[in-house]
């Protein structure tokens, strides 16, 4: 039993030694430097990294968008009060992480142009997306001197070599109080494994003393343009501004430019944003409650008549109650049961006829496919299928139910044709016409020209 006391304190210390390193690896203290309006050489997304404690924050991706709008690499354009449209040049000379935002607006385009809203669509994996992005600008920060990981590979070799002594006592402690031996290699490798990966969490990236510096200079930056006001510049307005919008967006400035650039946000399940028909809109998609829609139309008729024979039960028992008190007559509960239990039935009835005998044919884009958990029997998990598909009639759309191997082929960005029973929202089947493209063209219209004294202009309105 005293080897508890001793995994115990053993643990402790490696404690102290995690947190003796922590604080010997901590962020160089940054205090704003000089109020300045001077650009250095950092990209908006270094600069969102040194300046939020060396952890980069969602913002950087549309403030690296709007710089690439402002070197040329597109052009941001505000054709209505709902509507802005980002359209595609032939890029040069971009940096890995800018090129990996250039290449998801190019495989949203078509023809060169996606709508801003629509930059959160996509069937990429956001979270490795997002990922691979930081890596790549982690990777320009350390290059450029002003970040280093927090563990050096002296502090990782430590903290996993010392993590083994108490690991170990715990394991030992484990196999002499369990008679049979069992348990005592499995607790050491969970110890083990617990305490590598705590070291591993706290293992991200810290300034180094140039950094700090460069950090001191950018923070003088955001004073500088803090006066000009961005917060309530749209991300069209990098024409007239250039890349001092693209630095305010990443130093926190510019909320309204960076939220209509959602590059490194979800796709919202109910907003969806087609470009069919040849014109980008916005769309409301609505899944509807599966108690009868959404269903084969023989499952939604099975539930019709479980729902008429309970609601026609109760319904009886209720009335046979009422009929006790002499509140209807005694002859009613019977028939009157049975006429209610036959129109919940019938509801679902006639609608699978009615699919059954003249379904609809539905050409459109494929604009969500979403699945969902719902509870099955014994307790084992069943998935729903959902595809909404823009035919270009309305701007709201209720989504079908599919069936799971017919969702699986499909992406979205499709072009389909269908066969849907519009009265249980079914689709029995489904032919792809045309493959979600790949990648977008680069359009032919001209860049829109700003005005000679364009460059007189931004350096007068920021002083």
């Amino acid at each position: 039993m005293a080897l508890w006391p001793a995994a115990a304190a053993a643990l402790a210390l490696w404690g102290l030694l995690l947190l003796a390193l922590a604080l010997a690896t901590r962020n160089p203290s940054v205090r704003p430097g000089p109020a300045t309006g001077v650009l250095a050489g950092e990209s908006p997304a270094v600069v969102d990294l040194i300046t939020g404690g060396w952890k980069l924050c969602e913002e950087a991706t549309s403030a690296t968008l709007l710089d690439l709008a402002a070197k040329g690499a597109v052009q941001i354009e505000e054709v209505g009060p709902e509507l802005s449209l980002v359209r595609l040049r032939r890029p040069t000379g971009l940096n890995p992480y800018e090129q990996l935002v250039h290449d998801h607006v190019a495989s949203l385009a078509r023809d060169g142009v996606v709508a801003t809203g629509a930059l959160a669509e996509g069937s990429r994996n956001l979270g490795r997306w997002w990922k691979s992005f930081r890596k790549k600008v982690i990777a320009d920060a350390r290059e450029r001197g002003l970040s280093r990981p927090r563990w050096s590979r002296l502090h990782v070799v430590l903290l996993t070599v010392t993590a083994a002594v108490p690991a170990a006592l715990a394991g030992i402690a484990v196999a002499v109080s369990d008679h049979k031996h069992d348990g005592g290699p499995g607790t050491a490798i969970l110890v083990f494994a617990a305490l590598v990966a705590l070291a591993g969490k706290l293992n991200g990236e810290r300034g180094t003393e140039l950094g700090g510096q460069a950090a001191a200079h950018w923070l003088g930056v955001r004073e500088h343009l803090a006066t000009a006001r961005f917060a309530d510049k749209p991300a069209a307005a990098v024409t007239i501004w250039g890349r001092p919008l693209a630095y305010a967006a990443a130093l926190g400035l510019a909320p309204r430019a960076v939220t209509s650039l959602p590059v490194s946000v979800p796709a919202d399940d109910r907003r969806a944003w087609s470009d069919y028909g040849g014109m980008w809109h916005r769309l409301e998609v609505r899944y509807p409650g599966r108690l009868i829609r959404g269903r084969k139309p023989l499952h939604s008729v099975g539930r019709g008549l479980a729902a008429g024979f309970f609601a026609g039960f109760w319904s009886w028992i209720v009335l046979i109650v009422l009929a006790a008190f002499e509140l209807v007559p005694s002859g009613l509960p019977q028939p009157l049961a049975f006429l209610v239990g036959l129109a919940v039935a019938g509801v679902p009835l006639v609608r699978a006829v009615l699919d059954l005998a003249a379904p609809a044919q539905v050409e459109g884009q494929v604009v969500r496919l979403r699945r969902q958990e719902s509870g099955g029997s014994r307790g084992r998990t069943r998935h729903v299928y959902w595809c909404a598909v823009d035919e270009g009639r309305s701007r709201e759309l209720t989504a079908f139910g599919i069936a799971g191997e017919q969702w699986e082929r499909l992406s979205e960005g499709d072009l389909v044709r269908a066969r849907v029973g519009r009265h249980l929202g079914w689709i029995s089947e489904i032919e792809v016409v045309g493959r979600a493209r790949a990648g977008g063209g680069y359009g032919t219209a001209d860049t829109i020209q700003a005005p000679e004294n364009m460059g007189e202009l931004r350096r007068d309105m920021l002083g």
